[in-house]
């Protein structure tokens, strides 16, 4: 019997806005709880680390899910990747997405979406309320993908074929809002999940740490609290946050699951 049961919030659909989190985050005490707010444009999408996010009009998801009972801030990053990541695997099941580590999904080496999570609500110094948004390459056409900054594609690329964006966003809205509830029955089970999508575990990655230093080694393990173990020329190491970068050569894409 589940321990928590709330009723399936009616998604907030806007035309054009700055950023969805920042609407989130602005009307989050108006909103209910698991609500989705998702726009056909946005004027000053952001990514991690204040980078901005491309957002044309009409062609990608933008979306932002509003989490009233976390326990920790990154948890609404986890349960949105994989609940992302489930809803694309059924819309699309010939794009074998995977979790890059911390928050992004990717196809092979090139990016296909990004999360970010942040604080909308603190109490007695302890975050009781986050939001957590997702931009998706759904239909960016393969030249526009080479204007951004980072290998990226899109599931139009992937599979050849174009994406009904309304249809695409409701099922985004009920995919994570179930895992949402998968989270606040069982917090383990939705963690397990979600590290179990993070592939590139045994591999070797190029990382750059909160202050700007690169690093080269084998991501080992993620800890209980999100932390990737990451062993450098024999020693291990803890990075709470930091900018991931598939080698490319060292995964065989053929054999990855």
């Amino acid at each position: 019997m589940m321990k928590h049961t709330i009723p399936v919030p009616e998604p907030v659909l806007l035309d054009v806005v700055d950023s969805t989190n920042t609407y989130a985050r602005t009307h989050f005490d108006q909103l209910p709880d698991g609500t989705m707010v998702a726009a056909r444009c946005q004027t000053a999408g952001r990514g991690r680390r204040g980078r901005a996010w491309l957002s044309p009009a009409g062609q990608n998801i933008y979306a932002t899910f509003l989490f009233k009972h976390l326990a920790d801030g990154f948890h609404g990053g986890c349960l949105v990747g994989v609940g992302a990541l489930a809803c694309l695997r059924e819309a699309a099941p010939g794009v074998d997405a995977f979790l890059k580590w911390p928050n992004d999904l990717y196809v092979r080496e090139r990016k296909l979406a990004g999360l970010l999570c942040e604080s909308a609500r603190i109490e007695a110094g302890r975050i009781t309320g986050a939001v957590a948004g997702i931009g998706i390459n759904v239909n960016l056409p393969p030249e526009e993908l080479l204007s951004v900054d980072q290998p990226a594609t899109s599931l139009l690329a992937e599979e050849k074929r174009e994406f009904n964006l309304e249809i695409l966003t409701k099922r985004l809205a009920e995919t994570v809002f179930r895992y949402y509830i998968t989270y606040l029955n069982s917090a383990d089970a939705l963690l397990a999940e979600w590290r179990s999508a993070n592939r590139l575990i045994g591999r070797k990655i190029s990382v750059t740490d909160s202050y700007g230093s690169a690093h080269e080694g084998i991501f080992r393990a993620i800890s209980a609290d999100g932390s990737m173990i990451f062993e450098e020329n024999g020693q291990m190491k803890c990075f709470t946050c930091c900018d991931v970068k598939i080698n490319r050569e060292s995964v065989d894409w053929n054999h990855l699951t």
